[in-house]
């Protein structure tokens, strides 16, 4: 069993789709997926989250929110979320970034529309369940 200091949660929409488990599905199988479970599994082990693993966004539109950072296959990956409380993340929207360019292009701004969704309560969070190189999945805190 993983010791785990940080629980990870997922924007789940009204209609229940995960957005971090929906992502992660249109990444290539292989490497771009074991590197996210992997990086996912590092950091939630830490407890504290430092650059390189995590950075702010600019812009007073995107304050409080903040973007776990890893590449893959030379690749930057994000994961842009914010922390809810005391080692509780929530991942709003996953995706790349090479030269200034997400992909989706308009990952910020779903970011903030989903946070707000969830402050309004027409959205809601659920726990991303990490897996293991071993394929089980493991819950958080």
């Amino acid at each position: 069993m993983i010791k785990l200091k940080w629980r990870l949660l997922q924007y789940r929409s009204g209609n229940g789709r995960k957005a971090i488990e929906d992502w992660r599905k249109t990444l290539p199988v292989g490497l771009p997926q074991v590197d996210l479970d992997t990086f996912l599994i590092i950091v939630a082990k830490k407890d504290k989250w430092e650059f390189p693993d995590i950075g702010g966004l600019s812009g007073k539109k995107y304050q409080g929110l903040s973007k776990l950072r890893w590449k893959s296959g030379k690749v930057p990956h994000r994961i842009i979320g914010y922390t809810q409380e005391e080692h509780v993340f929530v991942m709003l929207v996953g995706c790349t970034h090479n030269k200034k360019k997400y992909d989706p292009p308009d990952a910020l701004i779903t970011a903030v529309r989903r946070k707000k969704k969830i402050e309004n309560r027409e959205a809601d969070t659920c726990e991303y369940k990490l897996i293991t190189d071993s394929g089980d999945e493991e819950q958080g805190v």
